[in-house]
């Protein structure tokens, strides 16, 4: 048995999906695949288009053996603390071989040689960084510029590609928890990451395919067959494709009754919390996307701030995040699994530090907590997922 895992969120899946999980098989030798994927909310700071079980579902045809659910403590946060949760947990499951991820060149060397300094921090890299800093630079750009002094080989293109970000911090993530995973890397097919156009497109990005199923147009020939069966099934039942606008008034809500609060969120700072705050007192809006229009900044993305306004949505105000985040949850939930997934928990069922869990049980952890909250709060605009399955994961 040769595991490989892939850290998704499959919002919807398609066939970019499924040629990563057969090229990993074929390239690695991997006999089964695990996905660890992110639940009813996601990383851009949007709510899955689909929910988390179907999804899950669509994974399998797709070619995963086993679908596990990526708490929303780390589902709904920055890049660094996206990859470096889901690798910790992937580590506790004491039986993964390869973490498998995409990027824009799949030049693995180039990554590696880029985390390796993030990860470690060389003295040099200290001074350069600092003295960027020193100048006025944010952060990021300081981190950029002092990683193109050092590497003057690789352009500032390839260490801001969107893929590339997520596999650098994957990587910066195995040296940080010494994983005995190694990592592989598929090279990215078709259109951008970001592009919106789905015509003569076999490998169409997520967010085009989001698109289109928001204006009730079939993904037929975007996504896997049995996928596309599946899919064709939810549009015959008048299945609720959710998007972000669909929790303005819930927003307004939060915003009005707790607005004090949002400080708590460790991402609204250096004035970002207030910046929120007065453009709510003095500008209306009727959708979320237009809120977030009226306060991003070159220096506030437009991610983050959507993650920023979900998170306080679910309530995460009232959490020690950033601990949360440093740790590794005691237990997991299984959405989906196969004949194949069933012997991946099978052989690791006696060496993971970490529960794999059906549903939960009455006594609920922190995590838990949260991800039965982005439960309740995602069944209040998609009617489907609240009649189909009950929020501690039993399906009725």
């Amino acid at each position: 048995m040769k595991i490989a895992a892939i850290i998704s969120e499959y919002n919807p899946f398609h066939k970019g999906h499924a040629y990563q999980i057969e090229k990993t098989r074929e390239a690695t030798g991997a006999t089964h695949i695990i996905a660890l994927m992110s639940g009813n909310f996601v990383q851009r700071g949007l709510p899955a288009i689909i929910d988390k079980y179907r999804r899950a579902e669509m994974a399998l045809l797709g070619g995963a053996d086993l679908v596990l659910e990526l708490p929303v403590v780390y589902a709904l946060s920055s890049a660094e603390f996206f990859a470096e949760g889901s690798v910790r947990i992937l580590n506790s499951l004491h039986g993964v071989d390869l973490l498998s991820f995409g990027s824009e060149e799949g030049e693995l060397l180039k990554l590696d040689r880029i985390a390796k300094i993030i990860a470690t921090e060389p003295y040099e890299y200290q001074n350069i960084l600092k003295k960027h800093l020193s100048e006025g630079y944010s952060f990021p750009k300081a981190r950029n510029e002092a990683l193109m002094e050092l590497l003057p080989d690789i352009s500032m293109d390839f260490i801001q590609s969107p893929n590339n970000i997520l596999g650098i911090e994957y990587m910066k993530a195995l040296y940080r928890t010494d994983s005995s995973m190694k990592p592989f890397t598929v090279k990215r097919a078709g259109k951008g990451y970001h592009d919106e156009d789905l015509e003569d497109q076999v490998f169409a990005s997520a967010t085009a395919l989001r698109k289109t199923l928001y204006q009730n147009i079939p993904l037929h020939g975007h996504v896997p067959e049995p996928v596309d069966q599946y899919m064709k099934r939810l549009s015959q039942e008048k299945y609720p494709f959710v998007s972000l606008d669909d929790f303005t008034d819930l927003l307004k809500y939060r915003l009005i009754t707790n607005g004090h609060t949002l400080s708590n969120i460790p991402e609204a700072n250096e004035g970002l919390d207030q910046r929120i705050q007065d453009i709510f007192r003095r500008c209306a809006f009727d959708s979320i996307d237009q809120y977030i229009d009226e306060i991003k900044t070159k220096r506030y993305t437009r991610t983050r701030i959507s993650r920023i306004l979900l998170q306080f949505l679910l309530g995460m105000d009232s959490y020690a995040l950033q601990s949360m985040r440093k740790e590794t949850p005691p237990s997991l939930k299984i959405l989906a699994s196969n004949d194949l997934g069933k012997e991946i928990l099978a052989s690791i069922r006696k060496k993971k530090e970490i529960d794999l869990l059906h549903n939960f049980g009455r006594t609920l952890n922190p995590y838990q907590e949260l991800d039965l909250k982005a439960s309740e709060v995602y069944g209040l605009k998609n009617t489907s997922y609240a009649s189909s399955w009950d929020f501690k994961g039993h399906r009725i």
